[in-house]
């Protein structure tokens, strides 16, 4: 602005001795100098990277400097009245101001000021040097001197306005740094947790001003360990990185996507509709389209790699709710999400099944206190012979938690399984049933019982199963004979000749092996036949029907007459009726186990109806098992 005041004042003071068309021609150039300053100014301002570009930009700064001042040297010589010394004085005074004005400006970059500064001095000086009068001759000696000892006074400014530029992009750089870290994701770029909370808040804020309703997403990668197990953490953080860069392509501008940690990504969406129907469909349309970005491969190290997500939404209105229970309910949903059959699902909330959720998130967070706490608890279901005297009996986990009573089986072993927590629980079994077998060896009438014990199958892949068990066993001093592993068909069919080996392994020891619901699983007659099992063990839900039922009935022959050709004894469990009996012994089974003869019972109660069953009558002759532990019923 301050360059066209003077440009205007020389051309409005020169007009009447200078030609039209030299003026014109000296404005031409005017305009195309400083013009090019302002197209060089847009381009950098639209550059998003020009902090990145900044040597390049210095180049061009410079050049443009330099052009201006050519500009203003080439006036010095077009604007130059030969016969007035009044008008030379008025220009080589406006050159002065423009020349002092440059070198204080741009003396933060010398390099730039010489460039201005000599552009004026280059093209004028000479001009007035030769056809100058004695008093603009002077006047321009005085030009040259001025310009020189401004330059040379402008050093220490430079130098100040150097270190104090400088200072105060490093005080911005660790703002922005600090800020950064506090508020976004370090591998991502992402909003954090943090900022995710800010940005959930002003949305509570404007929902509730607006009465309209919002959306929170909880999205999960499926199977990211595996990925991070399988190619290393690199691999993973490459996902993650190429995730947040699809997400964001994905969601309008007022939206906000945020990742939470690990494989977790949260996206509010803002104001989505009065009507809750429709922002229901506004949500659901927004995870499709979240889900769709997913469908090309991702590029990782150079290979690709497909991958699917679990989205949970939850709808919010207003600012009654908290973010935390906003957050809390998503994720329960994107959890049901992922417990579904489909390889990717999205899931609103739904309060009917928060019960459930809040149950299992409780059992879990209990769980790993419990065996500290001396919560589990060992129960004996009796095993009978065909005679209904007592061989054995299956050892049984129950739990029974302080407050909330006894806990089923059904719904804390799977869970154990999930987190990993059956391994520690099993071992604490194992050695509670061999120290057992130990106690019992000291008496006549147990010292030939069998215990059977569940063996889950994250227990037995565990690399130090064999030695643990081994080592439990000679701890215990127990007869290794009368222990029995049960193991799940689900098991063997994963790998069968790491669990032959095992097996082999610990039947050194004098231990048997059951193959445990035999029937309901998936293995074939070729991996039956290689396994080194003692015992088959008949799926209660085959003995159900089995009197009326053709179907079960067949089955369970052909289990029978199978565990015979195999040498396997064979037992039946779920024996709930005198008539199922009747019909298994028929049919050639000979051990049995279920509520016709005991329920599952605690230790202190268990032994004294093995006390009891031992007990004779005046004739000698013993009392019937069946009946004292039928009493308990």
């Amino acid at each position: 602005m301050a360059a066209i005041v003077v440009m205007l004042s020389l051309l409005l003071v020169q007009r009447h001795l200078i030609d039209h068309v030299i003026l014109a021609l000296w404005c031409s150039l005017f305009v195309a100098a400083y013009g090019a300053r302002v197209v060089l100014t847009y381009h950098y301002e639209k550059d998003q990277h020009h902090d990145w570009h900044s040597p390049q930009w210095l180049q061009w700064f410079r050049a443009s400097a330099g052009f201006c001042g050519v500009a203003w040297g080439l006036g010095g010589i077009l604007l130059f009245p030969e016969t007035n010394t009044a008008h030379q004085a008025f220009l080589i005074f406006a050159l002065v101001g423009v020349s002092g004005a440059g070198i204080v400006i741009y003396s933060v970059d010398t390099l730039t000021t010489n460039l201005f500064t000599g552009g004026i001095l280059l093209f004028m000086i000479p001009r007035f040097l030769l056809h100058g009068s004695s008093v603009s001759l002077a006047l321009a000696v005085l030009f040259i001197v001025y310009v020189i000892y401004v330059t040379v006074a402008g050093r220490s400014l430079a130098s100040s306005l150097r270190e104090n530029i400088s200072l105060r992009i490093a005080a911005n750089l660790d703002h922005k740094n600090v800020h950064q870290l506090a508020y976004y994701d370090f591998l991502t770029g992402l909003p954090n947790r943090r900022l995710l909370t800010d940005r959930l808040n002003e949305a509570f804020a404007r929902c509730a001003r607006q009465q309209t309703y919002g959306a929170v997403l909880c999205l999960d990668l499926n199977n990211f360990k595996g990925l991070n197990d399988s190619k290393g953490h690199q691999a993973g953080d490459e996902l993650l990185q190429q995730v947040a860069a699809r997400l964001q392509q994905c969601l309008d501008k007022k939206d906000t996507v945020a990742r939470m940690g690990g494989d977790e990504f949260i996206a509010v969406l803002d104001e989505l509709s009065l009507n809750k129907a429709d922002a229901i469909a506004a949500a659901q349309a927004c995870a499709e389209k979240m889900m769709a970005v997913f469908s090309e491969p991702f590029e990782l190290q150079n290979s690709k790699y497909r991958t699917a997500p679990s989205i949970g939404i939850c709808l919010f209105q207003g600012d009654l709710q908290h973010e935390a229970e906003v957050l809390r309910r998503a994720d329960i949903a994107m959890y049901q999400a992922k417990k579904s059959d489909k390889r990717h699902s999205i899931q609103m909330y739904d309060e009917l099944v928060h019960p459930a959720v809040e149950m299992r998130a409780t059992l879990e967070n209990e769980l790993a206190f419990a065996l500290q706490a001396n919560q589990f608890e060992l129960y004996y279901q009796v095993q009978v012979n065909e005679l209904e005297q007592p061989t054995g009996a299956e050892v049984l986990l129950r739990w029974l938690h302080p407050t909330m009573g006894m806990i089923p089986p059904d719904q804390f072993i799977p869970l154990a399984e999930e987190n990993g927590e059956i391994v520690p629980i099993g071992q604490w079994v194992l050695a509670q049933a061999c120290y057992q077998l130990k106690v019992w060896s000291r008496f006549a009438h147990t010292a030939q019982l069998k215990l059977s014990v569940n063996v889950s199958a994250i227990q037995f892949s565990q690399p130090d199963f064999v030695p643990m068990v081994t080592e439990i066993v000679l701890a215990s001093g127990c007869d290794a004979r009368n222990l029995r592993l049960e193991l799940t068909e689900s098991l063997i069919v994963k790998n069968i000749d790491e669990v032959i080996e095992k097996i082999n392994a610990l039947k050194t020891l004098g231990i048997t092996f059951s193959l445990d619901d035999f029937g309901v699983g998936q293995s074939s007659l070729s991996v039956l036949k290689r396994l080194p099992l003692d015992e088959l063990k008949i799926d209660r839900s085959f003995i159900k029907d089995i009197a009326d039922n053709n179907y079960d009935s067949f089955i369970v022959q052909t289990i029978i007459n199978m565990g015979k050709n195999l040498s396997h004894s064979v037992i039946a469990e779920g024996v709930e009726m005198q008539q199922q009996m009747a019909t298994l012994q028929h049919m050639g089974c000979h051990a049995f186990q279920g509520f016709l003869f005991s329920r599952p019972l605690p230790l202190a109660e268990f032994e004294a109806c093995l006390q009891s069953a031992t007990q004779t009558t005046a004739f000698g002759t013993p009392l019937t098992p069946v009946k004292l532990f039928s009493s308990t019923l």
